[in-house]
C-alpha cells in the first residue's frame, strides 16, 4: 500500500556535492546507500528544505551550492503524488540575488509556512541523539521544531515574539524612551508568550499521551516541560497572565535596560525526559541505545499525531543512519511501526543488509560522490 502523499520524483542540482542528481520511480521505503561522505545525507537536506525552518543540518543557505560554482546558487524541485492529485514544489537560491530565495507550488511563488499546506517533514540525524543530554535551550528548540508541524501558528509566534523582545530592548537603550511604544510592545510580548506557552503545554501533553501506546522493545519515556516563568506567574488564565507579565515588564525596565536583555521570558524552560521503565530514572543516565530507542519513540509518536491532524495525511519521514546502531529486534520494530504509518520513509545507509526485510517496499538508489 503506497502512503497517501509522498514524493515520486526529486531534482538537485548544484547542491553541496551533488552537481546533478536525479531519482524517480520511488516507494514507499527508499534507502539512499553508499560510502560515507558520498553525500547520503546532503540529499536528505535537500529534501528537509521543503518544511519550515533552515532544514536538516541548520545551515546558512549561502552555504549549500556546490563549492566549485557557488556564484550559481542551486535549485531542488519535488514531485509530490498525493490520493488526489500531484502537484510541484521547486526550491531556489540564487546567490548574487538580493531577492535570492525563492519558493515555488506549481510555479506559484509561496512562503516557507504555506509548505505545511501540502506537506510535512520530519528528520532524526546523528546529531539529534544527543537531545537527551543536552541543555534546555537545545532541547527546547527540539521541541519547538516539532510543534511547528502540528501547530502553524506557533513559527510566526515564536518569530514576533523574538522581535518584540529585541525592539523593547532598543526602546530601552534609547535616551528618550516612548513609553506609549513601550506598554504597547509590551503588551504584545505578554500575548504572545501566553500563546506560546499553551502551545507548548498542550503539544507535550499530546505527546506523552501518544508515548504511552508505544510498545516493546522500544523505550517510552515521560517529558516534564516547565517555563521559568511560570514561578512567577500563574499560566492559568490568560487575562491574569497577560496582566500579571506586563507589570513585571515594567518594573523590571530599569534592570533589563542595563542588562540589555529580558529577565524572564518564555524561552527559559527546564525539560526533564523521564524513562517510564525504570522509575522515573532521567533518559540522560540510561544506556546510549536505551536513549536513542526513546528519541526514536517520540519521532515516530510525534509522526503519528501529525497524521491524525492531517486526516491521514502521512508525513515524510527522514532518517539518517538512525539504524546503524539497533539490534535485529530494534530494528525489526521500527520497521513495522513505520509501515502502520503509512509514510514514506528515507533512510540513509552504509549497507543494504540493513534493510533486507523491507527490500519488497523498497527502492536503493547508490550514491556516490561526483564532484
Amino acid at each position: 500500500m503506497y502512503p497517501n502523499a509522498f514524493i515520486e520524483e526529486i531534482s538537485v542540482i548544484n547542491f553541496r556535492n551533488h552537481k546533478n542528481f536525479f531519482i524517480n520511480n520511488l516507494k514507499p521505503f527508499v534507502v539512499l546507500n553508499g560510502e560515507n561522505g558520498s553525500g547520503k545525507t546532503n540529499i536528505l537536506e535537500a529534501i528537509s528544505l521543503f518544511s519550515p525552518g533552515k532544514g536538516l543540518k541548520n545551515a546558512s543557505l549561502r552555504d549549500m551550492p556546490n563549492k566549485y560554482e557557488i556564484e550559481k546558487g542551486f535549485q531542488i524541485k519535488i514531485n509530490l503524488k498525493y490520493d488526489a492529485g500531484k502537484i510541484e514544489l521547486k526550491k531556489y537560491f540564487f546567490t548574487n540575488d538580493k531577492k535570492n530565495n525563492l519558493l515555488l507550488s506549481d510555479n506559484e511563488k509561496i512562503n516557507q509556512s504555506e509548505l505545511l499546506n501540502f506537506i510535512n517533514i520530519l528528520w532524526i540525524t546523528p546529531i539529534m541523539e544527543k537531545v537527551m543530554l543536552q541543555s534546555n535551550s537545545e532541547k527546547r528548540n527540539f521541541f519547538d521544531r516539532l510543534i511547528f508541524n502540528l501547530n502553524r501558528s506557533h513559527l510566526k509566534l515564536y518569530s514576533v515574539l523574538q522581535k518584540l523582545l529585541k525592539e523593547r530592548l532598543a526602546i530601552l537603550q534609547n535616551t528618550q524612551i516612548d513609553n506609549e511604544w513601550l506598554n504597547t510592545v509590551e503588551a504584545k510580548i505578554s500575548n504572545s508568550s501566553y500563546e506560546i506557552i499553551q502551545n507548548r503545554n498542550q503539544f507535550i501533553v499530546n505527546l506523552n499521551s501518544s508515548l504511552k501506546m508505544i510498545d516493546r522493545p522500544f523505550t517510552t519515556c515521560l517529558i516534564e516541560f516547565r517555563h521559568d516563568i511560570s514561578k512567577i506567574i500563574s499560566t492559568d488564565n490568560k487575562n491574569t497572565f497577560v496582566e500579571s507579565y506586563k507589570s513585571y515588564l515594567v518594573n523590571t525596565r530599569k534592570i533589563d535596560a542595563e542588562l540589555n536583555k529580558t529577565s524572564h521570558n518564555i524561552s527559559k524552560v527546564s525539560i526533564d525526559i523521564w524513562s517510564n521503565i525504570q522509575d522515573k530514572m532521567e533518559i540522560k543516565n540510561c544506556s546510549t541505545g536505551e536513549q536513542k530507542s526513546a528519541l526514536l519513540s517520540i519521532f515516530i509518536s510525534v509522526a503519528k499525531l501529525i497524521k491524525e491532524q492531517n486526516d491521514g495525511r502521512s508525513p515524510i519521514l527522514l532518517i539518517d543512519e538512525a539504524t546503524a546502531h539497533l539490534d535485529q529486534n530494534h530494528r525489526d520494530f521500527l520497521f513495522e511501526e513505520l509501515k502502520k504509518l503509512n509514510s514514506q520513509v528515507w533512510f540513509t545507509g552504509v549497507s543494504k543488509n540493513l534493510f533486507e526485510n523491507i527490500s519488497d517496499q523498497t527502492v536503493f538508489h547508490e550514491i556516490e560522490n561526483n564532484i
